[in-house]
């Protein structure tokens, strides 16, 4: 079978590109060096680059002795991402949407309540962040819920179950998508900005609904078989998380510490964080009180409280949208 060489092309012109995505700022000489390709072959991808937009020329690198050579810039605003989150806060239904750069900065916000969440908010969303910024080309979407690849299985809100979201949303505005449970993106965007830890949980109390759990083990989402892992609810640990006194820290605390102590005995995570509104000093107090006294004790791990849970989504948002991104550009 002959080499095709138009797939040697694209596969030399992604590895470039990304390269000089990792280093922001490079030369010709430095990302030939890097990805082992000759000078003459980065230098004609460059210019390619340069031609469509996707890089762009900077000033010129000092050298070490001979004369300065032209920096390539990866041009991050070539496409935008954004991100989009439905969640409850003080009893109000909220969907936050971000829109990003190709790194993950954010250049606008926007959060809007409804009476309820439906697929029509998020296409209100959707809207107004393309009309203010059209080269928009992914969306990524936290849902509180169960989403096997993309589709929608269980939910908070029961007029999102059964959608796919990537497939509306490519259909509707030829958006890439990616879809997920809310607290694993949250997760994902904790892991983002924190030191790495083989096993971290992530536990989520929105008071109004269920909690909701991730975990992640050598820096991935454990999803399960069916996009169920996580699901608080179906532990039977005899504690009605719609009804408990979120306020009351000896009412909360038990349950807390009990609920922590099941994700020791599973999958013995470093570090639990939690996100939620009620963690006072007194709460916190309460949860270490009530610090199984068997075994488990000796594995309990350390305790993040008060995570602003909205950063971390995104973060984690934006991370899977670059990388939805990078993909389809690979294969387009």
């Amino acid at each position: 079978m002959g080499v095709n060489m138009l797939d040697v092309k694209q596969v030399n012109a992604e590895v470039v590109l990304w390269e000089l995505w990792a280093l922001r700022t490079a030369s010709v000489k430095e990302l030939s060096q890097r990805t082992g390709l000759s000078f003459a072959t980065v230098a004609s991808i460059l210019s390619g680059f340069v031609e469509t937009g996707e890089v762009v020329l900077g000033g010129r690198l000092s050298g070490t002795g001979g004369r300065p050579s032209q920096a390539y810039v990866f041009n991050a605003e070539f496409a935008h991402i954004l991100a989009l989150s439905a969640q409850v806060r003080n009893g109000t239904h909220l969907i936050r949407s971000s829109v990003g750069t190709l790194y993950g900065e954010t250049i606008a916000t926007n959060e809007k309540s409804f009476d309820q969440i439906e697929l029509i908010s998020f296409e209100t969303m959707v809207d107004a962040a393309l009309q203010a910024h059209p080269k928009i080309k992914v969306a990524a979407f936290a849902l509180p819920g169960v989403v096997r690849a993309g589709r929608v299985l269980v939910n908070d809100y029961p007029a999102l179950e059964g959608i796919d979201f990537p497939g509306h949303f490519r259909e509707r505005y030829g958006l890439l998508g990616v879809a997920g449970n809310d607290v694993n993106a949250a997760l994902a965007g904790y892991a983002v900005n924190s030191e790495p830890a083989p096993v971290v949980a992530a536990l989520y109390f929105p008071r109004q609904f269920n909690p909701g759990a991730a975990v992640m083990v050598d820096g991935k989402i454990v999803e399960g078989a069916l996009g169920y892992a996580g699901e608080v609810s179906l532990l039977p640990i005899d504690v009605d998380w719609k009804r408990i006194d979120y306020y009351r820290p000896q009412e909360i605390g038990p349950a807390l510490a009990r609920l922590v102590a099941v994700f020791c005995a599973i999958v013995n995570p470093s570090r639990v964080v939690l996100y939620g509104d009620f963690f006072t000093e007194e709460t916190r107090r309460a949860v270490t009180q009530n610090i199984p006294s068997s075994g488990v004790n000796r594995i309990f791990p350390e305790l993040v409280y008060d995570r602003d849970l909205d950063r971390d989504i995104i973060a984690g948002l934006f991370s899977q949208a670059i990388a939805a991104y990078k993909q389809h550009h690979r294969t387009k």
